[in-house]
């Protein structure tokens, strides 16, 4: 049986005085059995996806600025709060913009 999968990702400087400082976040679908209810898979992916997305921004917003607390300035700890909020928003906008299938592709 055929399986397929989508992958996105970011990649983020946190500063513009930083150089080596990135942030990357990745959400994947994977493992859609081709031969099987494939709208009813994506719909069961994608509200596991927006319980995963949601607990892991979370824990790395904490870990991150956690991180950045020991080695920047405030304003640094704010710029880098600002973009993973941005970043949380710019997946939120593609989970909902991903495509519905216009019919089920189920094989007979």
């Amino acid at each position: 049986m055929a399986k397929v999968g989508a992958k996105m990702g970011f990649t983020l400087k946190i500063s513009k005085e930083s150089q080596y400082e990135f942030i990357r976040a990745d959400i994947e679908i994977s493992d859609i059995d081709t031969e099987g209810d494939v709208v009813k898979q994506l719909e069961e992916s994608k509200k596991a996806l927006d319980l995963t997305w949601a607990d892991t921004v979370k824990e790395g917003h904490d870990k991150i600025l956690a991180e950045v607390s020991t080695k920047l300035e405030a304003e640094y700890q704010l710029k880098v709060s600002q973009k993973l909020k941005q970043l949380e928003q710019m997946i939120r906008d593609v989970i909902i913009r991903l495509p519905e299938p216009t019919k089920p592709l189920v094989k007979k």
